[in-house]
């Protein structure tokens, strides 16, 4: 499952140790997050806001103030992606409060699909049989199906429309198969 997270704090320090911190729990063995993971910087916003010190309408006393909202997008992919979910929400509400997630999924995403097709294709992965590499015939298992769900994903599937017992849609369906029904007719 491609997912992209969107992380934004008012704190920058808080925001990369976040960073680090994810990266080395998807690293572990517990959650097996590894396989594709991206970092995207995102330009600052800067907030400014005014308060008046005086009671009346005195527009030279007063106070400005601004902060600064810095951004950042992790994409990645994941075989456990509920898993990691629930572990990267824990980890939001008890360590770093001042950051703010935003998670969205990646159905069909054409240049993420590209660097997995590159990075993870089959064929320049070697497996070898023992009984000790059960995990790796697992993994490969895994990256096998990756591999297909971006690639099927890439191609097109011609299917009949839903309303093909209208009479209508008899005639676009003849059309389709013309060139069939004149090498049985002869």
């Amino acid at each position: 499952m491609f997912i992209n997270i969107y992380l934004s704090s008012k704190n920058y320090t808080s925001l990369n140790t976040f960073v680090r911190f994810f990266f080395k729990i998807t690293k572990t063995k517990q959650i097996k997050a590894s396989a594709f993971l991206v970092q995207h910087s995102k330009p600052r916003l800067i907030k400014k806001f005014s308060v008046l010190k005086s009671p009346h309408v005195n527009k030279k006393a007063q106070d400005q103030f601004e902060f600064h909202v810095y951004k950042k997008q992790l994409s990645f992919y994941s075989f456990q992606g509920l898993k990691l979910l629930m572990v990267l929400k824990q980890i939001q509400r008890k360590l770093f409060a001042d950051v703010k997630i935003k998670i969205g999924f990646v159905f069909n995403d054409s240049k993420l699909q590209k660097k997995v097709q590159k990075k993870f294709n089959p064929n320049k992965i070697v497996l070898t049989k023992n009984k000790a590499n059960e995990l790796s015939s697992k993994f490969y298992l895994q990256l096998l199906d990756m591999y297909g769900e971006c690639h099927l994903k890439n191609t097109t599937i011609q299917s009949l429309d839903s309303s093909v017992g209208r009479a209508k849609d008899w005639k676009s369906l003849g059309r389709q198969f013309k060139s069939v029904s004149k090498h049985l007719n002869s």
